[in-house]
Formats: structure tokens, C-alpha cells, sequence
């Protein structure tokens, strides 16, 4: 899929990457620019023309982040696709914020690299095409506006023309008054008008009409008209009156928007229009073809017909605030096709007023289908917080949720217990059976932990064997006994091939001001403790910073 005219900048540090994936990019556009670091990616930027940017991400000078977050200051809307081999949480907690359009994982998969240049390229040209209607729409207002009527008086031979009709013509009005009425018009019409004009010069009354007729200018242009012609009275003898509106620039923009019309039936891009009542009165092929729905099903039906259900009151109470303004509204809707599968558009809805009155007469919607773009966001998300093999908070999340409850405790006095977990000898259950069943038995612990925890108690993997559990607003004495059941709940556990394994626990409890740092070092020597004094044993460190760590 080439699309005319499109420009990409691509962005790698890599020799062999950059050679091999230009020639691959060259298929879909018509210019490439290509820069080896985010430093020169951007000067590139601030000097040419760029519809899409497919940057690496960690690269010397200038990251691929570093460069899209100056990007994004220049233009906010830049497609941008990331392909990386690192999937750190910080990266991809950077790109979700830069709010990227696509990000593929080296080695770079060709085919679903390919999947995200296309839908850009879709993106684009919708954009393009709804820039293309707008300005249309307003050059069809303007000549409507500005249009005026030219009036003639005729026998054979003009007797009266107004300024309008003169200017029209491209004849001064001397001009006019030496030539006959015909002589204005294309060969193949003038007998015909000829034999008109004679009938109505003898009396004969002709009823009023309008025709779109062919007029030549002074300077032999083309002038397309809708005439009105009467027979009246004229010193005392028969003439005919016409009325002129040149109506060539209206037809060739009725043309052009008659191209565009077509254009939005083809594009991905969904629109409708709705009554002031919100009831659908025009949908395009994209909206039916995402929905479900046929155009039958849809015009004439109220829009709740594609509610989720899934927003409160409080998100339409905002929507109906804007619009009522006669403002446009923007966000991002959760609706649902036929089959009632859910889906995420990003739409824009735009009153569209009375020119007189200053009253909404209808509201245009535009949106596109983002639902693939959501998932990878989550995706993304859940590669950021997520520990890979057991599906807990990873060490990031959880040094995050200690921060938060750091300053929680510190705003609200509050206290909150730290329980540190290490399997004892995991190293020897490696060693005697082999990773896949130390994968295992990591996946297997985590699983008896988190059944036996509550809802706001956040565990997480901090790192090979070793385990964190945040309990907030949890006591002492609350806290000693989770642990116990934890440590005799694994104890008890009949692992498979391994049979059975222990864990030391320890904990300590923020009871008053107190530095992340401090925290974790009193929980690890907690934890260190209970293994050098036998393992399987839960031991407790008090850790109140008013008396001193």
C-alpha cells in the first residue's frame, strides 16, 4: 500500500538494521529521510516535511523517546511507531505517554510492522480527505453568498443589460446593446434560441422557466447559467426579460463535493450526522462495516443504539455541557457494535448551526476505530507493571506503590506494614531439577501468596527468588499473623518433583516519617536476619525514624 505524496522519517543507530529496513520502507512512501541518532532525527524533523516517524529507541547522543518528546512539542498529532528491542518499563511507560501509534519488537517483524505503516497511511489520508470536504463546503458557502443576478432586456438585439450581466459577459454595455442575444451563445444552441426569441418578440407567452444554458465570454470562456426568461410590455410593443445566475463555480464545487461524498463512503474513517434530538439522519460504509449495523438499522434510530453502557452519567453530563455550548467535544467513547462485542473510538462531535437563527440544526460526528491501538496501550502497560513469568506486579509497580504509601502515611499519619519473602535454597531447585521447574515453583508460590492476602494488599516479585508484600493500614499484630499463615501455608504445600519448600519472611512497620531507602534497608535486614537464624521463620525490625532507623 504506497500512498502518494507521503514522507517518513526513519531513526536507527544500527548499520545492518537501518540498511535493511529502509529498503523496506521505501515500498510505502515517497520520501524517505533517514538519520542514524535522535539528535539528527530531529534537526531532519525541524527541516522537512513528515507525515510518519519509525524510530529505534535507545540510541547514543539522543534516544528515540528524547526525540518524540521534541516532536511532539512541535506537532502533538505526529505518527509515530517505535521499534526496540528493549521493553524496560520505563521505556514503555515513555511511550504510552507519548501516546505513540504503533510499536513493534526487534527483530522487527515485517508483516505487523507493515500492519501499523498501513493504518498511519489510513489515518492519514482520512485526514486528508475531511481537510479537502471542509474546505469545499466553505468555498460552495462563499459563492452562494456572493452570488447576484444579471438582468437583461432584449428584443433581437440587448436593450437594457444591468452591471452584473455586463460584468458577466466581459462586454461593456455599448457592446451588448450592438449584438443579438444569440450571438452569446454556443453554436449548437442558437437556432434553437433564435426561433424562442421570435415566437415571444410576436406576443407569444412562454410559462416561466429556468435552464441551465451556455453563455461565451468576451474572452471565449465558458459561463454556465440558470435563465429565467419572460414575455412582457415594452413601448408598446412585445420584449423578453431575463434573469442570469452564473452558476458555473456552484456546479464544478457540486462535482467536487459529489467526489468527496464518495471519498467518506470509502475512507476508514467513521462519520454520522444527527438530528438536534440525536437521531442519526446519514451514516457512511465505515461506520456500518465497524458497527455491524446496516444503514437502514441506523438512520432514523436515536445514537444510544451504539452504547456500552460502559461511561457514567457524568461522561455524557460533560459531553451535553460542550455541545449545548455550540461547542465541539472530543474524547474517546467505549460503544458497541451489533454483536455486542465493545469497541474504542476516538470521536469528535461538532454542532452545526443556524446561520440565522444561530440555533443547532444537526451534529456531525467523526471518529475512528482506536481498539488495537487501546489493546497495545494495554498491552504495553501490563509489559511495564507486570512480571512476565508469574504475573505479578514487577519490581517497578511495586517500588511505585511503596512511594504512594510512603506519602500516604506522611499526609494522613497513618502506618503501614513492608513484608519481605525469599524461598529458602531455591538456588538448590534449580540446580537439582532444572529452571523450568524453579519457573514453576516461582509461578506456584505466588499463587498460594496471593489467595491468601487481601483485595488492597499489593504483592510483587522484587527479583529472582525474592518477594514484596505491602499490607497498608495493617497493625502489627495483623501483619505477624499473615505472615505466619503464609509461611506455614507454603511449608504445607506439596510442590510437584520438589515436594516441599520454606520461606523467611521478614517485616517491618512505618509508623512515622520515614525515607524509602531506610524502609527497604530495615525490611531486608529483617529478611536477613530470619534466614541466618535457620530459615522458615518470620522475624519483625521496628523502623520508626523519629527514633532513628
Amino acid at each position: 500500500m504506497k500512498s502518494n505524496g507521503i514522507k517518513i522519517l526513519y531513526v536507527e543507530d544500527e548499520d545492518r538494521a537501518r540498511e535493511s529496513l529502509s529498503r523496506f520502507l521505501n515500498r510505502f512512501c515517497e520520501t524517505l529521510y533517514i538519520a542514524k541518532n535522535g539528535e539528527e532525527g530531529l534537526e531532519l524533523y525541524k527541516n522537512q516535511t513528515v507525515d510518519l516517524v519509525i524510530s529505534d529507541i535507545k540510541m547514543p547522543k539522543k534516544s528515540g523517546l528524547e526525540m518524540v518528546e521534541a516532536i511532539k512539542k512541535i506537532r502533538s498529532e505526529q505518527l509515530v511507531i517505535f521499534t526496540t528491542a528493549h521493553i524496560d518499563s520505563e521505556y514503555l511507560f515513555q511511550a504510552i505517554e507519548l501516546q505513540v501509534d504503533g510499536y513493534v519488537a526487534k527483530p522487527v517483524d515485517l508483516d505487523k510492522l507493515k500492519v501499523q505503516i498501513e493504518k498511519c497511511i489510513l489515518e492519514l489520508q482520512a485526514k486528508e480527505a475531511i481537510k479537502r470536504l471542509k474546505e469545499s463546503e466553505e468555498r460552495s458557502r462563499v459563492v452562494l453568498e456572493t452570488s447576484q443576478l444579471g438582468v437583461f432586456i432584449y428584443k433581437e438585439k440587448f436593450i437594457y443589460v444591468n452591471d452584473i450581466f455586463a460584468k458577466l459577459v466581459g462586454y461593456t454595455k455599448e457592446e451588448l446593446y450592438t449584438m443579438k442575444v444569440w450571438e452569446l451563445l454556443e453554436q449548437k444552441d442558437r437556432e434553437l434560441i433564435h426561433r424562442a426569441i421570435l415566437k415571444r418578440l410576436k406576443g407569444e407567452s412562454f410559462p416561466l422557466f429556468y435552464k441551465d444554458i451556455v453563455l461565451i465570454s468576451k474572452e471565449n470562456n465558458k459561463i454556465i447559467c440558470r435563465v429565467s426568461t419572460e414575455t412582457i410590455q415594452h413601448e408598446g410593443d412585445y420584449a423578453g426579460l431575463g434573469t442570469v445566475l452564473d452558476i458555473t463555480d456552484i456546479l464544478h464545487t457540486q462535482e467536487h463535493l459529489k467526489q468527496l461524498a464518495q471519498a467518506i463512503e470509502q475512507m476508514d474513517e467513521m462519520v454520522r450526522i444527527t438530528d438536534k434530538d440525536g437521531y442519526i439522519t446519514y451514516v457512511n460504509e465505515a461506520l456500518t462495516r465497524h458497527t455491524g449495523y446496516k444503514k437502514s438499522e441506523l438512520i432514523g434510530n436515536s445514537n444510544r443504539l451504539l452504547k456500552s453502557g460502559k461511561h457514567s452519567e457524568a461522561f455524557y453530563k460533560k459531553m451535553y455541557e460542550a455541545i449545548e455550548k455550540k461547542e465541539s467535544y472530543a474524547a474517546t467513547f467505549i460503544n458497541a457494535k451489533k454483536n455486542g462485542e465493545l469497541y474504542y473510538e476516538d470521536q469528535v462531535i461538532t454542532p452545526i448551526l443556524d446561520e440565522d437563527q444561530g440555533t443547532i440544526k444537526y451534529y456531525v460526528s467523526t471518529s475512528k476505530d482506536i481498539t488495537q491501538s487501546v489493546k497495545m496501550q494495554e498491552k504495553m502497560k501490563a509489559l511495564a507493571t507486570l512480571d512476565s513469568l508469574t504475573g505479578i506486579k514487577n519490581r517497578y509497580s511495586v517500588n511505585n506503590e511503596i512511594e504512594n504509601e510512603i506519602k500516604r502515611a506522611k499526609r494522613y499519619k497513618g502506618a503501614f506494614a513492608l513484608m519481605m519473602l525469599d524461598i529458602d535454597f531455591f538456588k538448590r531447585v534449580n540446580d537439582t531439577y532444572g529452571h523450568d521447574v524453579g519457573d514453576y515453583v516461582l509461578k506456584e508460590f505466588s499463587s498460594i501468596v496471593l489467595k491468601g492476602i487481601r483485595d488492597t494488599d499489593i504483592f510483587g516479585r522484587w527479583g529472582g527468588e525474592e518477594f514484596m508484600l505491602l499490607a497498608p493500614n495493617e497493625t502489627l499484630d495483623g501483619v505477624m499473623i499473615l505472615a505466619e499463615k503464609i509461611r506455614k501455608d507454603i511449608e504445607a504445600f506439596e510442590f510437584e518433583k520438589v515436594i516441599h519448600i520454606t520461606v523467611s519472611i521478614g517485616i517491618t512497620i512505618c509508623d512515622a516519617d520515614i525515607e524509602k531507602k531506610k524502609l527497604l534497608k530495615k525490611v531486608d535486614e529483617a529478611l536477613y536476619e530470619a534466614k541466618e537464624s535457620g530459615r522458615n521463620r518470620v522475624i519483625y525490625r521496628k523502623c520508626n525514624c523519629v527514633e532513628g532507623c
